[in-house]
């Protein structure tokens, strides 16, 4: 199979990835991966995968050094190549550090799970949560156990720490985004058909659109790859409820039809969505039945 064709760009910056890597590792042979943007290692029975994608968005970063990203992946590659020669696995069988990501589900799709309690998750607002999971090419995704991880060599610290970084710099996007329109009342962010929700997971977004409200955010993630954030006028519950429910019904990957409430340093159920609940509905009280 010939490889995925990638734009000018990625083609140029995934040949000096693998002049780097054949220079420092030379009885390794490295190839560009036949699906996704990768690198494929092989030396007698060990195969191991490289994602290029996070290193490839940290280094289009505005400001970034480049040349130190560059080093940190390469230096960085030369454990993982010697846990896989000492204990070679079926490429792919071992997750990639590199494209560790937060995904957020609910916690009702989750709980059907095979490997549901061998995930690191994260609580969320309005029945959601996030777990650490690998993006893989095709725009598909799989869970990481916590077994798997330290087969990988990341402790639960690592395991993390990677998924923060790489969520964040995945979904980078959102700074450009709000920079070139700074005076919205609302954003709708769907750059990522997997992960924009996991926006909820980076912090610095919180803080950013938070601050455009001075002091709160109403944020709304009808699918998991849709986030919109709204500031003011354009925060006005009663509308962005009809709003979310609207998009909650078109959704291809449905979360949740609820507001959530920011104020840049924590999540919540808006107020709006707090209703009280009735102590005794109508059918119950006529069959003299309590509340369950």
């Amino acid at each position: 199979m010939s490889p995925s064709p990638l734009d000018p760009s990625r083609q140029q910056f995934s040949e000096r990835l693998l002049n780097q890597l054949r220079s420092r590792y030379p009885s390794w042979d490295f190839q560009a991966a036949d699906q996704g943007f990768a690198i494929s290692a092989r030396k007698d029975q060990a195969r191991l995968s490289l994602s290029l994608t996070t290193l490839y968005q940290a280094t289009s970063a505005p400001g970034s050094l480049a040349p130190a990203e560059v080093l940190r992946f390469v230096q960085a590659a030369g454990p993982r190549l010697s846990a896989a020669e000492a204990a070679p696995m079926p490429e792919g069988e071992v997750p990639d550090p590199e494209a560790l990501v937060w995904c957020v589900r609910t916690r009702k799709v989750i709980s059907r799970y095979p490997r549901a309690d061998e995930l690191l998750t994260r609580e969320l607002p309005g029945g959601l949560l996030a777990f650490v999971s690998e993006a893989l090419p095709g725009e598909i995704m799989r869970g990481v156990s916590q077994k798997q991880a330290a087969e990988a060599g990341l402790d639960e610290a690592e395991l993390v720490r990677r998924s923060d970084r790489n969520t964040a710099v995945r979904l980078q996007r959102w700074e450009q985004q709000l920079a070139t329109a700074p005076r919205q009342g609302r954003w709708i962010f769907r750059h990522d058909v997997l992960f924009s929700s996991s926006l909820l997971l980076v912090h610095p977004f919180l803080r950013a659109v938070a601050e455009r409200g001075q002091g709160t955010a109403t944020l709304l993630v009808p699918d998991r790859g849709t986030l919109v954030a709204a500031i003011g006028e354009g925060s006005q519950p009663q509308e962005l409820r009809h709003v979310a429910r609207r998009l909650y019904g078109m959704a291809d990957s449905p979360l949740i039809p609820y507001l959530l409430l920011t104020d840049g340093h924590s999540l919540e159920l808006h107020p709006a969505e707090a209703w009280p609940r009735r102590p005794w509905s109508g059918w119950r009280q006529l069959l003299g039945l309590g509340e369950s």
